[in-house]
């Protein structure tokens, strides 16, 4: 995994920029907050640019850790729901992550997910613990692929750390760590894998899609009859695809059926092989992980959430490298959120 820490000096030049954006764009969710956060990116520490385009054009791992942000003093409590705040664009934290993502490309967000949200709320909710979902804190949040059953899957997925007390770590594993026979490779790269959508894209999940606009609870509701659709008649992806000496990989065990038995056989050795090289990664505040969501898996592992707005708290974008692949789902060619 690659590695950067800000220093004192660069998280004195991000505090300029992060004043110039907030004074400028009221919300993070807004797109025009990304179009001016993209110009203003470029002025980010040279070091920190070199980094990150580096990550983007190289990909020397799947995983880049940023350490070093400085978390405000007066940083609120936890919120207990996902959903709240969705105006803190004043959080000095949610405008570096925005900075720094521009580099990998242009943060989106679903129409089924968090009510299309571009910067997520990863939080224990009371009442999730034992559910295998985001806000869940009791279980094991399994490793997969995010959203591996959407067309327009993120090519990053990226955590952003401000709370972690108990040190509750991120499961971290690269697909060019893992040893598959070339039998395997060959099953593995064959639509054999019907794959529905994670129980984060249900209607009940997204209740407060209520208090959208009409236009985009028009859209919602379009949008979730399209995921009880995919959970019907799920569609047959492949698991590795790519070049074959180097592949991509594409997985979520929970989710995925395979077609017939040499399907599942490679699908349960792939499964142990992940399992052999799983890694933790212990966030702590002010870290930001950005990780390539076409070769790493990421979970996390259980933890007793308290619920007095202590508990975790990390923050979530989804970054396209090609926002244009979408632009039949979105309502316009800077729309962000998919439908």
């Amino acid at each position: 995994m690659e590695k950067y820490h800000l220093d004192a000096q660069a998280n004195r030049e991000l505090d300029d920029l992060v004043r110039e954006l907030t004074g400028e764009v009221p919300s993070v969710h807004d797109a025009g907050f990304h179009r001016r956060a993209a110009l203003l990116a470029h002025e980010l520490p040279r070091e920190l640019r070199k980094a990150l385009v580096d990550f983007r054009l190289t990909g020397p791992s799947a995983g880049f850790l940023l350490s070093g942000v400085r978390i405000s003093e007066d940083l609120r409590p936890t919120p207990a729901q996902w959903h709240e705040p969705e105006d803190s664009v004043a959080l000095r934290e949610e405008v570096v992550f925005a900075l720094c993502a521009q580099f990998l490309g242009d943060p989106f967000g679903y129409a089924t997910l968090h009510t299309g949200l571009l910067m997520h709320n990863i939080v224990p909710i009371k009442g999730h613990e034992k559910e295998q979902i985001s806000s869940g804190s009791e279980e094991v949040l399994e490793w997969h692929t995010e959203e591996a059953f959407h067309p327009y899957r993120a090519d990053y997925t990226a955590l952003m750390c401000l709370r972690n007390p108990y040190g509750a770590p991120t499961t971290y594993a690269d697909v060019a760590d893992l040893e598959i026979d070339d039998a395997d490779r060959e099953i593995l790269r064959q639509p054999l894998f019907a794959t529905r959508p994670s129980g984060s894209h249900s209607a009940e999940r997204n209740a407060y899609t209520t208090h959208l606009p009409e236009h985009r609870h028009a859209r919602a509701r379009e949008s979730f009859e399209r995921i009880e659709e995919l959970h019907r008649d799920p569609p047959a992806q492949r698991v590795l695809f790519g070049d074959e000496a180097d592949p991509y990989l594409c997985v979520d065990p929970d989710c995925m059926t395979p077609l017939n038995e040499d399907a599942a056989g490679a699908l349960r050795r792939l499964c142990a092989e992940i399992n052999r090289k799983i890694q933790d990664i212990a966030l702590t505040p002010g870290d930001i992980l950005f990780l390539d969501n076409f070769r790493a898996i990421h979970g996390r592992k259980p933890f007793k959430a308290r619920f007095d707005g202590t508990d975790r708290w990390l923050k979530r974008m989804n970054i396209t490298r090609d926002l244009r692949r979408s632009r039949s789902r979105r309502l316009s060619a800077d729309g962000r959120i998919i439908s």
